[in-house]
């Protein structure tokens, strides 16, 4: 029954992670949208990628970096936030058309695109916060070795799912998108979201380190 609920409460918040706009699912949707859903595909393969990254180090070396430097975790979601404020910026004074430049699909872009969903994961202070600090708070440290294959594979699935259903919904926003006005519009609202959750991962952690 512990370990039910323990699935539950992982799956659905993971799902609701994913879900929220942040960098990954962001870049997920542009890319789809200025190159095709192939490409877009390809990018949510990286992004799983370094989601399975993250996963992987919060289920075998958590306990190793953690004696290693406890304020690890602190310095990287710092850096990340201070990232995707840098992201926020570019996304408020983008000036331009975001669809007249459509890249031909071949190998490089499809690889490119794999690379971009890669980075953009193991950047972004959302997903190092909640595969670094939230996975072993639902499953304590020690029974996730256990479950390691079982979390990997239920991760995927949630991912490949949520990241699905924003390729399709992208690839299909593109005449809407074909008004400069209605692309303002949304990264700006894009941008105003990520400035927050940047804004809220430095508040938060400040928090837990000199408040607590």
């Amino acid at each position: 029954m512990e370990h039910l609920t323990q699935t539950m409460t992982y799956v659905l918040t993971l799902g609701l992670a994913a879900i929220l706009p942040g960098p990954g699912m962001t870049g997920l949707m542009f890319k789809t949208l200025v190159q095709g859903y192939k490409n877009g595909l390809m990018m949510l393969c990286g992004l799983i990628t370094g989601d399975i990254t993250f996963l992987l180090i919060s289920i075998f070396l958590f306990s190793s970096l953690h004696h290693f430097s406890p304020h690890l975790v602190f310095y990287l979601i710092l850096l990340s936030s201070s990232y995707l404020l840098y992201l926020a910026y570019k996304f408020w004074f983008f000036n331009g058309n975001l669809l007249e430049n459509e890249a031909p699909e071949n190998l490089k872009n499809t690889l490119f695109s794999y690379k971009d969903g890669l980075l953009i994961t193991l950047s972004n202070p959302k997903t190092i916060s909640f595969y670094l600090a939230i996975v072993p708070a639902i499953f304590g440290a020690q029974s996730l070795q256990k479950q390691s294959w079982f979390l990997v594979s239920i991760t995927i699935f949630t991912l490949a799912i949520i990241g699905g259903l924003y390729v399709f919904f992208s690839w299909n926003l593109k005449k809407v998108l074909s008004d400069i006005k209605v692309q303002t519009i949304l990264l700006r609202t894009l941008s105003v979201m990520m400035g927050i959750l940047a804004l809220g991962m430095f508040y938060r952690e400040f928090n837990i380190q000199y408040l607590a």
